[in-house]
């Protein structure tokens, strides 16, 4: 099932649907920092790699819950 929530809401551990070059990942987020233009995160996909990205404040994320 997949959710939508507001960007500040984003928390570790989350799994949030990202869209890339290589096509739409599945990130576990391992860090977010809220910063004063918005929100940068990172992430682990299913492989280990690492993902870098950042949102505005009031963008929608689209999360996963199982």
């Amino acid at each position: 099932m997949t959710i939508d929530l507001l960007a500040e809401d984003l928390q570790p551990g989350d799994l949030l649907e990202l869209s890339t070059d290589s096509g739409t990942q599945i990130l576990r987020l391992t860090h977010v920092e809220r910063r004063t233009q918005g929100i940068k995160f990172m992430g682990l996909n299913h492989q280990g790699a690492l993902y870098s990205s950042g949102m505005k404040y009031g963008e929608l994320a689209r999360c996963v819950r199982p």
